[in-house]
């Protein structure tokens, strides 16, 4: 995970550095407040804390199309264990920084043969009204397949048992840029973080791009071994990674009622470039693809001056599929639960000295 942080760390540096050089050489000057204060107010001097409870689901669909399947062998689910899907965390605000941990809860004693799936989220976003730049890791550990009544119904049907993947493990590393051409009067933070509070309706236009890395791997092969042959080689994968970058386009926009209560939804779709690495036991297949991404998300809740609770849904998805061999996508769903208070605080003297920078300049 460090090498992608790294990567982060490089392309935030090389903007930073573009961005000085064009503010100096067309002697822009930062202003003060650059939005239409009669749209959205922006708290600057709080430092904001909140508590997040999230129902978090992730699965890999996997399905091959190379063979006829007349028994119905070659869907797979692999999904996270329902129970664990709970996670507990909380979030940190304070001006253009954002930083949230949350992870699963203790094991349940009944899983309904499911196993258990450990989670763990961390995430730092960064920026204001004009772009914002989210950043995360999420991992998952431990799958069933939902599908194991179509290949194994004679166990099923006496245990109730899902056949288990406990030492399947499914991360990604993403870093997603996306700015609002509306920026003056749609506060995209308002529904989505905490230090913004969008006080009438207003839309808004999305480009962006992103840079991530899906990982999925085991210690032996994903596929059952009743469907294997149809699989073809991908019948022994073991794994799978890629790396992945997109342009991605969109729209956004928010309701307010009573400048308290709000809903507030975007969607972004784009091409992405995939490079990605198949681990088939016996050699490692690379390949270039040219897929596509698309992340979808609703947020709604009450935006008060001092509290605020917000509940928000996410939809995530990736196709990793094979042209006439193999149907894989990656699907995430997100539902959340943010209450927080923002408490009035002096700007710390180091806090001020970095206001005072090109880098705080260009965030």
């Amino acid at each position: 995970m460090f090498r992608y942080f790294l990567i982060l760390f490089t392309l935030l540096s090389i903007s930073v550095q573009g961005q000085s050089t064009i503010q100096a050489e067309a002697g822009i000057q930062r202003k003060t407040k650059n939005w239409d204060t009669l749209k959205y107010q922006k708290f600057e001097t709080v430092v904001i804390v909140g508590w997040i409870s999230q129902y978090r689901t992730f699965r890999n669909e996997f399905d091959q199309t190379a063979n006829k399947d007349t028994l119905n062998l070659s869907k797979h689910t692999y999904s996270t264990e329902t129970d664990a899907a709970g996670s507990q965390g909380f979030v940190f605000n304070y001006d253009k920084f954002q930083l949230w941990l949350t992870w699963s809860p203790k094991p349940p004693d009944n899983n309904n043969g499911r196993g258990h799936t450990e989670v763990f989220n961390i995430g730092l976003n960064v920026g204001d009204n004009r772009w914002v730049s989210e950043n995360y890791f999420r991992k998952f550990k431990g799958f069933y397949d939902d599908r194991t009544p179509n290949y194994d119904s004679t166990n099923f049907n006496k245990t109730k048992q899902y056949d288990l993947r406990p030492s399947m493990v499914s991360s990604l590393f993403m870093t997603r840029f996306m700015h609002f051409t509306n920026y003056k009067k749609f506060a995209y933070k308002s529904g989505f973080g905490c230090n913004y509070r969008q006080l009438k309706p207003a839309f808004s236009l999305i480009v962006g791009g992103s840079f991530s890395a899906f990982n999925l791997k085991n210690d032996s092969a994903i596929m059952p071994l009743q469907a294997r042959y149809l699989y073809t080689d991908y019948g022994n994968m073991r794994g799978l990674s890629s790396l992945n970058i997109s342009a991605n386009f969109g729209v956004a926009g928010t309701f307010v009622i009573l400048k308290a209560w709000f809903v507030n939804a975007y969607y972004t779709f784009g091409p992405e470039m995939q490079l990605r690495n198949y681990d088939l036991i016996t050699n490692h297949s690379k390949k270039t693809f040219l897929g596509g991404s698309g992340t979808g998300r609703v947020s709604f809740g009450l935006n008060l001056k001092k509290f605020y609770f917000i509940g928000s849904y996410t939809d995530d998805r990736n196709s990793y599929n094979v042209k006439s061999t193999l149907r894989h996508k990656a699907v995430s769903h997100n539902f959340a639960v943010t209450i927080g208070v923002r408490i009035n605080a002096k700007t710390p003297k180091f806090y001020q000295k970095f206001q005072q920078t090109k880098l705080y300049g260009f965030l």
